[in-house]
């Protein structure tokens, strides 16, 4: 086999690893960032001040 034949190979292939890993960090940095908020909105429900009798005490939501 050509020595500039491996040589380019094992340069894509790094290239490749490094482009996986850079992925893989942004991913579980844009989870972390999600969650993050999820627990804010959960917090910020959870702390909504309670209305006496029917109206506003109903809230309908989807997912």
């Amino acid at each position: 086999m050509d020595p500039m034949a491996i040589s380019s190979m094992a340069t894509g292939m790094k290239q490749a690893q490094l482009a996986n890993a850079v992925s893989t960090a942004m991913v579980k940095k844009t989870q972390d960032v999600m969650q993050t908020q999820a627990q804010g909105i959960i917090e910020m429900a959870q702390n909504m001040p309670k209305v006496q009798g029917q109206i506003g005490s109903i809230l309908d939501v989807r997912a």
